[in-house]
């Protein structure tokens, strides 16, 4: 393990990584109960939702994001070629982008009805720790030639 390889970017998407698989498990949704609340399963005086129960196909782009995040940190720090590293940067700056637009889109037009869900804190920090690991893989991508 070499870690003064790593740089202020990997850190940044490392952390930010482990940070959002966390959050995800933290309350993003209120919905109301009764009449309102469309198809979801909600039980009495357990109105709130995680990533996990909220999202179904938008899981994909969010776990798929933090395990990359944490991909650039590892693979930057045990590195014995430049390929993986490199590999990770580029695929944690594309899927980042479609990520955050993702996230944004869900906290403007809630999961279920929309007169029926608050957004919770744990919805605002994952859309910052998404917007985190994407600014550290760029940061990343833009230190990788320096020595």
């Amino acid at each position: 393990m070499t870690l003064h390889k790593v740089r202020g970017g990997d850190v940044l998407a490392g952390l930010g990584g482990i940070a959002l698989l966390v959050v995800m498990f933290f309350p993003w949704y209120r919905f109301l109960e009764g009449p309102y609340t469309g198809t979801r399963d909600i039980a009495a005086n357990n109105t709130e939702q995680s990533a996990w129960q909220a999202f179904h196909v938008t899981l994909v782009p969010l776990v798929l994001l933090a395990l990359l995040g944490i991909a650039l940190l590892v693979s930057t720090a045990y590195e014995h070629t430049q390929a993986w590293p490199v590999a990770a940067q580029v695929l944690t700056a594309v899927v980042g982008p479609i990520a955050s637009v993702w996230i944004l889109l869900r906290l403007v037009n809630p999961p279920g009805p929309n007169f029926a869900a608050d957004r919770l804190w744990g919805a605002w920090l994952g859309f910052a720790l998404v917007l985190a690991i994407t600014a550290g893989a760029w940061w990343s991508m833009r230190d990788a030639d320096r020595p």
